[in-house]
């Protein structure tokens, strides 16, 4: 749901709709609707709209001075500050891929040298050949639990994100049916069912649900449920913002440019692999059961030339 789509709703032809789009905006504090709501207050022909203009103008103005954005929200809520403050930037992300590639060459190197030596000393030690046809004591068991793979060896040095640090990914919003929960919202004489009403709007992600949040947060007998309504009407409305935002570009601008705020500069997003070759893959470790075998196939060979 973009913001300019939102503020069409103030030219809409009926009052209503109009006064429903008063209150989400100032339900949700939406800073950059100030000045369309200014404008629309002086052509205002309808008393019910110009009053909700005027309470939702008054509660936008205080949250612009107290430096609050919707933007600023997204990226508190949704953990996008944090994972930017966690990120490394370019050149720590170069000098640990570097880190990464050799230690995985080295872990590769070792695997295949200790294969060969597990090899040639079970050639040497002349093993039967019952051993050919089972798996070796200590060779493919032991072995991996004795040297990492590659692929531990590369979580343990650049790991995955810990917990809380990676971003919150955005969620596309949702045309589900939400009338049962707006019923519950408007007419459940239970408090704690009206809440949970305004929870579940929130988690069905339709921003469809969003006027009738704003006008139980305006208007329920209860705190507790004009608290939930205000809460989760912003979750949801900040969710489709991003979503929007995750598709235009405008969030990874938004995310650079906080980056450089911060005094780094990120790695740009690789280009979609699509297209490029495949790298060569990396050699197995030597076959031992295959080493035993052409072994015990080589002194049967001369044993039989000796008869």
């Amino acid at each position: 749901m973009r913001l300019e789509v939102l503020l069409s709703g103030l030219d809409h032809p009926d009052p209503a709709v109009r006064l429903d789009v008063v209150r989400v905006l100032g339900m949700v504090e939406e800073t950059h609707a100030l000045d369309a709501l200014r404008q629309h207050y002086q052509v205002e022909t309808d008393s019910n709209v110009r009053n909700a203009m005027a309470w939702a103008g008054k509660r936008i103005y205080a949250a612009q001075q107290a430096g609050h954005s919707t933007v600023d929200a997204i990226c508190q809520h949704f953990g996008i500050d944090r994972e930017i403050e966690h990120t490394p930037d370019a050149a720590e992300a170069d000098l640990l891929k570097r880190m990464q590639d050799s230690f995985d060459a080295d872990l590769r190197d070792m695997q295949n040298r200790a294969g060969k030596r597990r090899a040639g000393l079970a050639v040497a030690a002349g093993l039967g050949a019952g051993l050919v046809a089972g798996p070796l004591v200590g060779v493919s068991t032991a072995a991996g639990s004795l040297l990492p793979s590659a692929d531990a060896a590369s979580s343990n040095l650049e790991g995955r994100p810990r917990t809380g640090i990676q971003r919150v990914p955005a969620m596309a919003p949702s045309d589900i049916d939400i009338t049962v929960w707006v019923r519950r919202l408007r007419e459940s004489a239970l408090a704690s069912a009206r809440e949970q009403a305004a929870i579940e709007l929130a988690q069905l992600n339709n921003p469809a649900a969003l006027p009738y949040l704003a006008a139980a947060y305006l208007g329920d007998a209860s705190p507790t449920v004009r608290d939930a309504a205000e809460r989760y009407g912003k979750i949801l409305y900040w969710n489709a913002i991003y979503w929007d935002m995750e598709q235009d570009g405008s969030m990874a601008q938004e995310i650079a440019r906080r980056a450089e705020a911060l005094g780094k500069k990120l790695s740009p997003v690789d280009p979609p692999t699509e297209g490029r070759p495949t790298p060569p893959p990396e050699p197995p470790p030597a076959d031992v059961s295959a080493i035993l075998r052409k072994a015990n196939e080589g002194r049967a060979a001369r044993r039989r030339k000796k008869r």
